[in-house]
């Protein structure tokens, strides 16, 4: 059995020490009659020792964990408000379906956390490492992840609005079927995150580092990639329409029956793209500063040939 060591074991609740809290709360997850709800409101628990705590529905309210060790621990379903867990260690912690609102996780190691199914509002991730964490069916509103550590994380069918992402890093990120909305990615960096059946509304993707993602049949529309790099992404069958790629490196990408209509192209670099049509280019927005598959410069032109690649390269 793990029982949490505390630094401090004095009374934090009701006379009670945190193990006595911990030992309560077992016993009204047991649904024991003698069991107490872990409710915290407004403790100082700065470096408390929770690893492997079993505290699945507490309630935590004004909270401080500063520099706490939660590696491990339980907390699914659990409800945490305006809280501040910063720099503590929640490595593989079970978050799922948990609510948590104006809470602050700036610098945590949050590796291989579980949070499936969690709603997460105004929450500051900033600086936090989420290396392969789990967020299937999140919500996530309002959230700051600038610089964070999103290494493989997992984030497919999500809901993710106006959130914030600048200068954090994706690579191997699952983020296919997501729902982004009015979020700033700008400078994010990945190699091969998978965007496939995303839908992509509003976001600021500028600058950022997006080469070899997959956007199979992704929807960008509103979307900014203005000076992203893109080289060797899959873009078949995504919907390009109105997107704004001026000056991106879309060297080698695929474009099978993707929709470019209004896609602004100016200034971008098309060199050895594969699979783009004549109908395709000439509904997309070039200029003389564009350069077209065959690697010569635009505007593209009908007929000119400029669609076909000098070396095609088939993956």
């Amino acid at each position: 059995m793990s029982l949490l060591r505390a630094m401090n074991p004095s009374p934090t609740l009701d006379g009670r020490n945190l193990n006595e809290i911990l030992h309560q709360h077992a016993q009204w997850l047991a649904k024991d009659p003698n069991g107490v709800r872990c409710i915290l409101q407004g403790e100082t628990m700065n470096q408390a020792e929770l690893r492997a705590a079993q505290l699945a529905s507490a309630i935590f309210r004004g909270v401080t964990l500063l520099d706490a060790d939660l590696a491990g621990a339980s907390l699914n379903a659990a409800i945490l408000e305006d809280s501040d867990f910063e720099r503590a260690i929640l490595s593989g912690v079970d978050l799922s379906g948990a609510q948590i609102s104006g809470t602050k996780f700036v610098s945590c190691w949050l590796a291989a956390a579980q949070l499936a199914d969690a709603k997460l509002r105004g929450l500051d991730f900033r600086k936090a490492d989420l290396r392969n964490a789990r967020l299937p069916g999140a919500v996530i509103e309002g959230c700051n992840f600038a610089g964070a550590m999103l290494e493989g994380v997992s984030l497919h069918q999500a809901r993710i609005a106006t959130s914030d992402f600048s200068e954090s890093v994706w690579q191997g990120a699952q983020l296919h079927r997501v729902h982004m909305q009015g979020c700033r990615c700008r400078a994010v960096v990945t190699q091969g995150a998978n965007f496939s059946n995303a839908r992509l509304s509003g976001c600021d993707f500028a600058r950022a580092n997006l080469g070899g993602s997959k956007f199979f049949q992704a929807g960008l529309t509103g979307s900014e990639f203005d000076r992203a790099v893109l080289s060797g992404a899959d873009f078949r069958e995504a919907d390009l329409s109105g997107v704004n790629l001026c000056r991106s490196d879309l060297t080698f990408c695929r474009f099978r029956g993707a929709n470019l209509f209004a896609a602004d192209l100016r200034g971008a670099d098309l060199s050895g793209a594969q699979e783009l049509t004549r109908a395709q280019l000439v509904k997309a927005r070039t200029d003389e500063y564009t350069v077209l598959p065959n690697g010569s410069r635009g505007p593209y032109l009908r007929f000119s040939g400029a669609e076909q690649p000098v070396t095609p390269r088939l993956r």
